[in-house]
This record gives structure tokens, sequence and C-alpha cells, in this order.
């Protein structure tokens, strides 16, 4: 599994977000560009422990460790899934200060994360260096397929 600890990855992803413009049309859901890189800079975010995020009610499930390890592993994800409320991008958002932003955050994840204590994820609970590595970058990248890069 790909994982956001790998330098082609972070390679990678930096990359497809500079090919990402404002005007991006969606291929599924209803973000905008922008509004679909506040989304994953806030999920960056409460994984650095900087976002609190609330336990969404479900999570007593899909926090157990098979299961976990099936949704971040596994099972490829469909459009349109449901999110964490703290996730959810403002209305009008401005495309380059959140294109900024989640660079920043991933820059940051990528260098400080030997040192970094992760927090809990909302869905999945407590992870793993490993399992937080491979989520952010199924993440990212489930994102990023949405807009076509």
């Amino acid at each position: 599994m790909a994982s956001i600890w790998e330098q082609e990855r972070q390679q990678e992803l930096y990359e497809r977000i500079t090919r990402l413009q404002a005007d991006t049309p969606r291929r599924w859901g209803s973000m905008n560009a922008g509004q679909m890189l506040q989304h994953l800079d806030r999920a960056y975010k409460n994984a650095m422990g900087v976002l609190p995020v609330s336990k969404i009610f479900w999570a007593f499930i899909t926090s157990l460790t098979p299961v976990k390890k099936l949704m971040i592993y596994k099972i490829p994800w469909k459009k349109n899934l449901p999110t964490a409320p703290e996730y959810i991008a403002a209305d009008t958002v401005d495309f380059d200060a959140a294109r900024a932003a989640f660079l920043e955050s991933l820059q940051m994840i990528t260098r400080e994360n030997a040192n970094m204590r992760f927090a809990g994820h909302p869905i999945f609970g407590q992870l793993s260096y490993e399992d937080w590595g491979a989520l952010l970058y199924k993440h990212t990248d489930h994102h990023l397929r949405q807009f076509g890069v």
C-alpha cells in the first residue's frame, strides 16, 4: 500500500496538487477544488493534533482493528462517503490560500512525522504510524482522483 511517508509518493502528490486549478471540474460530490483542499488540510491537521475532531458515533465498529485494516488497506473507497463535521469545508474558500495551507500541512507532516504524536481518527480511532501514512495517502489520492488529477 502506498504511504505518505514514501518520498516518491510525496512528490507525486505535490505534482498532482500543482496541476489542480480553481476551476477544475469535479467528477463526483459537491465540493469545488478549493473546498477539497481545505477538507484535506483539515484531515492532515487532525492527524497532527492541531485540529481536534470528535469521534463519529459509529466508530465503535470501524475502529475495530480488522475493520479499519480492511478499510485503510484493502477496500477501495466509494464516492460520496460520509466525513467528520470538522472536515467539512467552508462555503467560500480561496483556492490559492487553501492550496498553500494544504501544501504547508503536507510538508509539515512529512518533515516532522518521526517526532509527531498523532491524534486519533474520527472514524478509525487510534492508528499506527504506518496506518496514518497509508490512510493519508489513500484519502488524498481519492480526492485528487475526484478532480481528475
